[in-house]
Formats: structure tokens, C-alpha cells, sequence
């Protein structure tokens, strides 16, 4: 292992992070990870520092600490006989500490003394920063780092509530509880559980933390963020539930849990497709499924067109008519026969398959206009339907993003998909479905439409959720993602 944490410098680097309530504290050194806690802010401090000076005594040598809470940023000296000092004042900043090897996840960190960390403020810049105790030779050091009085060490300061400098979406407050940095030119994802967000920092490594904010891996890209096709995405692989990003030619897998990362390199022409759970593939004469590493070619049967993938299948359908479950090297599909809707006639046009959904549009049995309804892909079932404009699907784009858990929208039918009501919102377009909320349009002004369609306006200058990460919303400004608490 390399003492130093870049070339050039001759000491190591330990990174240390206060939880807000000062119960648990992250250390990072050389890239291993560490979690601490104690049953009062100076003895998480103390046993924060204590890391970094055992470390020290490993090595025989000082190790250099950024220390970081939410009132500043220290750098200080940890020395082999137990002394924590300030470091000299010149002393030139630190990069963040190097992840592991390329590819290779570390597994989740087991947290020490058995308690778990509360949420990190992880903070890009000088936000999140440490709060810590001097410890040295066995006597305490009068303290220099603001953040420890008593009052603080009593509960009676609230660190968590630092202003969100914008106007949060409708639903949320404009409070940070975690923040992030972003790689340049790079976008975060949040699971659709809700459980996890990946994202990529600016060093480029991919990070991948839980709803309580604690950090369950990181790890160097194989390939600059700039090549980077859109944001990551959580997909089905291997049985398990796996991050995947994309570049120009290839796929890049990293299991959720944590392991190593594969690749699997895409056709010439080849792109790929992520409106189900997992990837399908398509180039200009083929489809293709992504299973043990290898591309496996899919037949679909007669004029039917591969639509989503599933684990090690694939859905395929006609403009109208039955629809179809094949796998590779399978001659006879899986034939699923759409229910029809109590309301409605003759099928027009099976619109699109997303999710856990086949969209189609009927004839309605009286009147104009059409029936669009939302089946059950498995069975073919009728989940939710409602009628329509005869002209309200004109401009609607087939996207992935707008099918959540709770919210599911289609153009401008909204559907719960817990009580199988269904809303229509006339010249509505949506952008992404988030909790019980929909994000998007409607008469040119930015809306939050909830399960009713009932629109909330958004503030002009509020950033769009991407998704939630437990309950709170995960919004991107200015290079950071920040997650903010519901209302």
C-alpha cells in the first residue's frame, strides 16, 4: 500500500465526517472506510482521532486529517505517539483519499461498536464539515474547532437544518439533510424503491448511498465520466439488482450489493433499451438480451417488435394484438391475450410496453374519442383505464421515466396503481413520476399533479425530483444533488 495519498506528498491523508448528531463518524484512509460512534459528541470525536492516530502508529508516520462538520474545515496532524495538532497553515490541500482498484466494489462496511451511522452531511465545498476534540499524549487539548460546546454536546443546536438556496418543489421542504458533488456534466440516480442513489463524484468514481446517507461503496470509473451515456440506472442482472452505466460501446455492470464489475461490449449499431426491468439491446437486424456477460440474440415471432426485457426475457407485440414472452433459444412465446375493458370495443393499438405495464388504446363502445387502459404484461389483465380525446396522445413521448410505484402516468392519464383509479389531465405532459406526485407541463407552466390531477404550480426557480431516496426528494443544482425532506 502507498503512504502517500499522491504522488509527490509525503503523507497520508485521513478524511473524517461528523454525523449531524455527532453519534457516528466516517473516516476514510487510503481508500478503506471506517464507521465510529460513541455515546456523546466528544467521544465520537475521540474515537474518530483515535483511528487516525492508530493509523499513524501503524505506518511509523504522521497522517494528515481533514476534519469536516457543518461549521468548517481543519486540517490537522496525527501523529505516531498518539498527538493531534494543528497542521501548518501552508500546508497544501488534499485530494480526497484514493477509492479501491478500478472495477472492483468493495463490499457494504460493517459498522463498528455495532451501531449504525446516522444520516452523513456530506456536503461538496466546505458545508459538511467535522467537528472534533483535540486529544493528545493522554490530555485534552484546549479546543480550536468550533461546533463542540455544550450546548451542541445537549442536543439543543439543530445542524441538520441548513436553507436550501432555492425553492424546493411542492411537497418538500427547502431544508438539506445530504449533499453530494457531482462529476461535471453527469446526472445521479435514485432506485425506484427509493433505497439507494448512485452518482458519479468529481473525481470520477461511482458512489452508491443508502437512504439513511450512509455510504455503501465507491469506486474508480473504468472510463472517464465524459463518456458516460446519460445517467446510471438500476436494472435486473444476474438474478440481483445491479447498477448499470453505458458508454458508446460498451455496458458496465455493478452489483447493487456489492462485487465486481463486468462489461459486456455493444454491437456497432447497437443501443440500449431500459424501459423494463432489465436491458434489452437492439442494432439495425437484431434485439438481443444481456445474460451471463454475453449478448443472446432474440427471435421474436413473425412481425412482433422486442418492446422491454425482464430477467432473461423479453417482450415482444404487433400494432394490435396479443403480445409475446420469449427467451433466447425458445421457438414456442409465451402468448398473453389483452383483457378488454368493460367500456370499450375493438383494440386500435397496443402503444407501448413499460415497467410492469402494456399500454393500449380501444375503441370506446359509444362516442368518440378512444379508451386508453393499462394491462397487467404478465396476464394481460385490465389494471386501470379511462377514456380519452380522440387527438390526446398525438405529442406523447413513449418514455420509462414517468412509471413509478405509487404515480403512473401515460400522456395525460394519470393511474394509481393501489386503488386502479384513474385521473385525465387535458394538454398535460409529464416528466417523471415521484411518490404520489407527478412532475411536468400543463398549459406551459411547470406543475406537480398529484393522484387526483390536481396541479400544484412549481416555483420558477425549483429543480425538478429526480426521484425519492426514502422520503425525501433528490433534486440536482449547480453540480450537487441534494436530497430535502417532505412537508
Amino acid at each position: 500500500m502507498s503512504r502517500a495519498s499522491r504522488p509527490g506528498h509525503s503523507r497520508p491523508t485521513a478524511v473524517i465526517v461528523i454525523a449531524p448528531d455527532e453519534s457516528s463518524a466516517e473516516i476514510v484512509i487510503e481508500g478503506h472506510r471506517q464507521v465510529v460512534s460513541g455515546l456523546a459528541p466528544h467521544e465520537t470525536r475521540r474515537a474518530a482521532l483515535d483511528v487516525a492516530t492508530g493509523y499513524a502508529a501503524h505506518i511509523g508516520q504522521p497522517v494528515l486529517v481533514d476534519a469536516r462538520d457543518a461549521n468548517g474545515y481543519w486540517r490537522l496532524i496525527a501523529t505516531p505517539d498518539g498527538v493531534v495538532q494543528p497542521a501548518e497553515p501552508t500546508a497544501p490541500a488534499q485530494p480526497r483519499p484514493q477509492p479501491p482498484v478500478p472495477g472492483q466494489v468493495p463490499a457494504p462496511q460493517s459498522q463498528v461498536k455495532g451501531k449504525k451511522s446516522g444520516r452523513l452531511l456530506v456536503v461538496g465545498g466546505a458545508i459538511a464539515l467535522v467537528v472534533l476534540l483535540l486529544v493528545g499524549a493522554g490530555l485534552a487539548i484546549p479546543r480550536i474547532l468550533p461546533g463542540s460546546s455544550d450546548a451542541a454536546e445537549e442536543g439543543e443546536a439543530d445542524e441538520n437544518a441548513i436553507p436550501l438556496e432555492y425553492p424546493a418543489p411542492p411537497g418538500f421542504e427547502p431544508v438539506v439533510e445530504l449533499s453530494e458533488e457531482l462529476a461535471p456534466d453527469t446526472q445521479p440516480a435514485v432506485s425506484r424503491d427509493g433505497s439507494v442513489v448512485v452518482y458519479v463524484d468529481p473525481e470520477e468514481r461511482l458512489n452508491l448511498i443508502d437512504a439513511d446517507g450512509s455510504r455503501l461503496w465507491s469506486v474508480d470509473l473504468p472510463f472517464d465520466a465524459a463518456a458516460g451515456l446519460g445517467a446510471p440506472r438500476f436494472v435486473d442482472y444476474g438474478g440481483e439488482s445491479t447498477i448499470v452505466m453505458e458508454t458508446a460501446d460498451t455496458l458496465w455492470f455493478w452489483p447493487e450489493s456489492g462485487g465486481t464489475a463486468t462489461n459486456v461490449e455493444l454491437p456497432e449499431s447497437g443501443s440500449a433499451r431500459y424501459a423494463g426491468d432489465s436491458v434489452l439491446v437492439r442494432d439495425d437486424d437484431a434485439a438481443y438480451l444481456v445474460i451471463d456477460g454475453e449478448l443472446e440474440e432474440i427471435e421474436a415471432p413473425g412481425s412482433s417488435v422486442p418492446m422491454l426485457a425482464a430477467d432473461d426475457r423479453a417482450l415482444t407485440a404487433v400494432v394490435s394484438g396479443p403480445w409475446n414472452w420469449i427467451s433466447p433459444g425458445e421457438e414456442d412465446p409465451e402468448v398473453v391475450h389483452a383483457e378488454r375493458p368493460s367500456e370499450a370495443g375493438e383494440m386500435e393499438a397496443v402503444l407501448t410496453a413499460l415497467r410492469e405495464y402494456v399500454i393500449v388504446r380501444w375503441e370506446p363502445l359509444q362516442g368518440d374519442g378512444s379508451i386508453l387502459a393499462f394491462h397487467d404484461r404478465e396476464d394481460g389483465s385490465v389494471l386501470g383505464s379511462a377514456a380519452i380525446e380522440e387527438d390526446a396522445l398525438e405529442d406523447v413521448s413513449h418514455l420509462s421515466a414517468p412509471i413509478g410505484l405509487d404515480l403512473v402516468v401515460y400522456g395525460p392519464v394519470l393511474f394509481d396503481p393501489h386503488s386502479g383509479e384513474t385521473a385525465v389531465v387535458p394538454g398535460f405532459t409529464p416528466e417523471i413520476s415521484v411518490g404520489d406526485q407527478v412532475f411536468g407541463e400543463l398549459d406551459g407552466n411547470r406543475v406537480a399533479l398529484d393522484t387526483s390531477g390536481e396541479p400544484s404550480e412549481v416555483p420558477e426557480d425549483a429543480e425538478t425530483p429526480r426521484g425519492l431516496l426514502g422520503d425525501r426528494a433528490v433534486v440536482v443544482h449547480d453540480g450537487h444533488l441534494y436530497a430535502i425532506p417532505p412537508e
